[in-house]
């Protein structure tokens, strides 16, 4: 019997993960029996975003507790057969953080307690007013593929989206082509890890505004407060840019719920850092 955390914070690299001891494991318990407050909204992390989106809980064969719980912005998500929870000031998800320990780096830590009383990305005053991402038949823009399939969804990341490859491997830039980009990630050192794996550097900045003979557009940035990096990518059909967050689905807004006509100025916090432009072959590169 154990219970996993995942911290959901990363787009590119593999999320903060850590078991809870069997002391921790009964306090969670008497946490969540303590809470009385009760809600008919869901956190809005469970639907993705840049940065910090919440907690996952996995409770293998634990007595009293849900297998699968969801914690973010103080509301508790226990499944699809309960009501959530709600908590105050953040209580819960401060505790979950400090059980991370060494599991979670002082950058990340002090990035995820400056964002307890931010408010929730994309929640509405009493409701979640989050636009799903319209299905285009487009050869290039079809979340679908991404997002229908959990094990599809969950096993690739912003790096698989904006490569349109999908590895289910969570693709790291340079694992494909043996030249692993160094820890923590810096522009420069993930920009050349692409580069290994085929993708190719644009010198001018504004050539992704004309259409590429073969292959697509897409677009690095950085978070230096949480040492991780994301990627956009063009599509043709609209001339907008669409991500895929980490584990969540793919999108075609930004964090202000804003379609994305140019990566350089779109919202993206904690992604501040924006490294370039790139041109990818997917026929034709490696990717792992």
């Amino acid at each position: 019997m154990s219970v996993k955390i995942m911290l959901m914070v990363f787009s590119g690299r593999e999320n903060p993960q850590w078991d809870l001891t069997s002391d921790q494991v009964g306090t969670l318990r008497d946490k969540l029996n303590a809470l009385r407050g009760t809600t008919m909204e869901r956190p809005a992390g469970m639907l993705g975003g840049l940065g910090y989106q919440g907690f996952s809980i996995w409770a293998a064969q634990e007595m009293d507790l849900e297998p699968n719980v969801f914690v973010h912005a103080n509301i508790i998500d226990l499944g699809p057969r309960s009501v959530a929870l709600r908590d105050n000031n953040n209580n819960l998800e401060a505790w979950l953080l400090d059980t991370g320990g060494d599991a979670v780096d002082p950058d990340v830590r002090r990035y995820v307690q400056s964002q307890f009383a931010a408010p929730p990305a994309y929640a509405g005053a009493g409701a979640l007013r989050v636009p799903r991402a319209s299905v285009l038949e487009v050869p290039r823009y079809e979340p679908n593929i991404w997002n229908n399939d959990p094990g599809i969804c969950w096993n690739n990341n912003c790096y698989n989206y904006a490569n349109n490859k999908i590895t289910n491997t969570f693709a790291q830039p340079g694992d494909g082509s043996g030249a692993p980009f160094s820890r923590p990630p810096t522009g420069a050192g993930v920009a050349r890890a692409a580069i290994s794996d085929g993708l190719e550097a644009l010198a001018d900045p504004e050539a992704w505004q004309s259409t590429p003979t073969d292959g697509h557009w897409v677009a690095l940035v950085i978070s230096t407060a949480i040492r991780d990096y994301h990627w956009y990518r063009l599509d043709d059909s609209n001339a907008r840019w669409s991500h895929k967050p980490g584990h969540t689905p793919a999108r075609d807004f930004d964090q202000a719920v804003a379609q994305i006509s140019d990566p350089r100025t779109c919202a993206r916090d904690p992604y501040r850092d924006f490294i370039g432009f790139f041109h990818t072959y997917p026929t034709r590169i490696t990717i792992r």
